[in-house]
């Protein structure tokens, strides 16, 4: 078995009561059978409080105003400090750590939705790596897992990387690139000409970020239908219209959450009457938050790293790639709209607190992130040549 984790991995370490927004707050936690049976056959003097505060039907911690029934007024947990670490479920174990499960393969991480695990990914300021190594572990094999596809994901996201982490090119010219290999990779997927991979990536690699690379995103965004009669509205229009695809069809998780979004946008989309305002209020986030020029970097690749490989149980290549490009731009415009909020004034610690807000909405729902996926595919806002003009 193959264990693979981000270098700054072991940096985590709870922070308790310290923690600006606990993660004990406005989930339903859900116990493992193994954790309920210990429950169940606990006999210290907290029995009946546990056996009270456990909806044994729905195999979770009852809730008393969104808050878990064992957080206490300083946010620390009862059941930790009356019962024992050991008695803790897998949930509350193993949080803020994420795992994806492949055939021989699990990769660990950090989830964005923890405060101090936000800090910690967005505090690293070089090329994020991953280190992988051998544990000792049965063999095991996953009914249709289709480990030539895997194989050929795994080398693709690699290379994804590379493009990334390519700091002497721009940003955006780094996502115009993701966006036209993934396009080009699931076009073959959807042919099954998986064989063309290897030619694929090296016609990017041969056509890296030049003047004909540029010729064709130019190409393909111009005349587009979207925006082609919007003139000097075409990213103010694509912006909403994005938004308004999105927020609407998601579930909330934590009450406050649209007047949040309301709050924060309003300042940049009713002050900019045009493109050129918008860009302009861009470029002074981006020189009061020198920052986010690597935070962008650090985003797509957070969403890369989770998901892409994933597309190995659904075929979703593209749709997992758009999906990084718009939760990476969400948090952009969440970031500039407090920014304009705060007399244009923009703190790392607000930046956190956008990423580990967004990430509880998107990442804590399994409804949510198939909705995501399912309108990154489905949904003409989010079609190739709109994205690329993001």
């Amino acid at each position: 078995m193959q264990i693979t984790k981000p270098v700054f991995y072991k940096e985590f370490s709870c922070i308790a009561g310290a923690c600006p927004d606990t993660c004990c707050a406005g989930w339903q936690i859900m116990i493992d059978d193994r954790s309920l049976k210990k429950y169940h056959r606990y006999k210290g003097v907290f029995r009946n409080r546990l056996h009270n505060d456990i909806d044994w039907k729905e195999q979770s911690f009852r809730q008393y105003d969104h808050r878990c029934a064992f957080l206490n007024e300083e946010n620390l947990c009862d059941m930790y400090s009356e019962a024992g670490q050991d008695m803790l479920c897998d949930t509350c174990r193993k949080y803020p750590r994420h795992i994806e499960e492949f055939e021989g393969l699990r990769e660990y991480s950090l989830s964005l939705s923890c405060p101090e695990a936000a800090r910690i990914f967005l505090s690293h300021n070089e090329k994020l790596t991953f280190v992988t190594r051998e544990v000792p572990a049965p063999e095991e094999t996953y009914d249709d897992f289709d480990y030539l596809l895997f194989t050929a994901l795994m080398d693709t996201r690699e290379y994804l990387f590379t493009i990334l982490q390519n700091r002497s090119v721009p940003v955006k010219l780094r996502r115009q690139k993701l966006l036209a290999c993934t396009h080009d990779f699931q076009l073959s997927l959807d042919k099954n000409e998986l064989f063309q991979w290897e030619d694929i990536r090296q016609r990017h690699l041969n056509s890296g970020f030049g003047d004909r690379f540029q010729e064709k995103i130019s190409a393909w965004s111009t005349g587009n239908a979207e925006t082609a009669d919007r003139n000097d509205r075409i990213l103010l229009v694509l912006y909403k219209h994005i938004w308004k695809t999105v927020i609407p069809q998601m579930e909330v998780l934590r009450p406050g959450w649209h007047a949040y979004l309301q709050d924060t946008l309003t300042p940049l989309y009713t002050s900019c009457k045009n493109d050129a305002d918008l860009l302009a209020v861009y470029r002074e986030f981006e020189a009061a938050y020198p920052a986010w020029s690597i935070q962008e970097e650090q985003l797509l690749l957070y969403w890369i790293y989770t998901y892409f490989c994933g597309a190995v149980y659904d075929d979703r290549i593209f749709a997992k790639v758009k999906m990084a490009v718009i939760c990476t731009f969400i948090i952009h415009e969440l970031a500039v709209g407090t920014f304009l909020r705060n007399d244009r004034k923009f703190s790392f610690e607000e930046m956190v607190s956008i990423c580990y807000r967004f990430s509880r909405e998107l990442e804590h729902s399994d409804p949510n992130l198939n909705e995501m996926e399912r309108l990154m595919d489905e949904a003409e806002i989010f079609r190739f040549e709109n994205l690329l003009i993001i």
